[in-house]
């Protein structure tokens, strides 16, 4: 059984509900070609390196994936073909990926406050300094 990660880019300005529909269409792109998947979620939304189709920032999507038989060059070439997808990437993982647990919005949300705090103070503080 081999490993494999795909990281896709997607337009920034999807709101949930269209990353959801995305990230479903993509996964089961990815069941049909008889992968089991381990890890699908979003990252983020970050600033990319350079320019892409004029974005200057992409949400992050990742595919964590085993299968029997590789199939990445039929993948990409769907992907290729996808407009909502800005940029892919796919790699090989030689050890198992690590199942990412799944948070509840409640603590995912508090998270996200205490970052943001962070955040905040660590502002604070170099603009003090």
């Amino acid at each position: 059984m081999r490993y494999y990660e795909t990281l896709y880019v997607v337009h920034p300005d999807y709101e949930d509900s269209r990353l959801e529909e995305l990230q479903k269409t993509v996964d089961h792109r990815v069941k049909k070609c008889g992968a089991e998947i381990v890890n699908s979620y979003v990252w983020g939304k970050r600033r990319l390196a350079y320019e892409v189709e004029k974005y200057r920032y992409g949400t992050y999507m990742i595919l964590q994936y085993s299968v029997p038989e590789p199939f990445v060059d039929e993948l990409n070439d769907w992907m290729e073909l996808q407009e909502t997808i800005l940029a892919y990437l796919t790699t090989r993982l030689y050890d198992a990926p690590v199942i990412r647990e799944n948070r509840n919005d409640e603590e995912s949300s508090e998270e996200k406050k205490d970052e943001v705090d962070q955040t905040m103070e660590q502002t604070q503080k170099a603009e003090e300094v």
